[in-house]
């Protein structure tokens, strides 16, 4: 029993010691991006989008697009897309489009294009603001994308 309870006190006192020489262990903090405005979202940006959507009488069609918007950083857009739908090809489709940012560097945006109709995303900016991800957030899509600053 003598040797059980020297044996416990031993191995506390070097658990002690053990503890007391280990550096600190500081959990690291990760914070979002916050400061973000409309003003934010400026300049040229060169982006893809790719995913399907289903047509009216419920046929799958797959998109994909390319193109280059420059925001106003007042909340407008103007672009040139082009685009392939399920194949069907169609070049320097030219839209326009607003957007608000939020603080915490979330937005939303809405284009429209004579050809392609009204589109809705919803979008965070990343990576010092100089990238951006989105998905559309209308009915029946299924589309993601991304933006690079140019």
């Amino acid at each position: 029993m003598k040797l059980g309870f020297t044996f416990l006190a031993m191995l506390l006192v070097a658990v002690g010691l053990w503890m007391r020489f280990q550096p600190e262990r500081t959990p690291q903090i990760v914070h979002a991006q916050n400061g973000c405005d409309v003003t934010s979202l400026n300049g040229s940006y060169g982006y893809t989008l790719s995913g399907f959507y289903f047509d009216n009488v419920g046929n799958t069609n797959f998109l994909s697009a390319a193109g280059l918007f420059t925001a106003d950083g007042q909340g407008n857009i103007a672009a040139k897309e082009s685009d392939s739908f399920s194949g069907q090809t169609l070049r320097a489709d030219p839209l326009t489009g607003t957007y608000t940012v939020n603080s915490d560097c979330t937005g939303s945006l809405t284009t429209n294009s004579k050809s392609a109709g009204n589109a809705s995303y919803d979008f965070v900016l990343t990576n010092s603001r100089n990238q951006m991800q989105l998905v559309e957030t209308d009915g029946g899509t299924n589309v993601t994308g991304q933006a690079s600053r140019q």
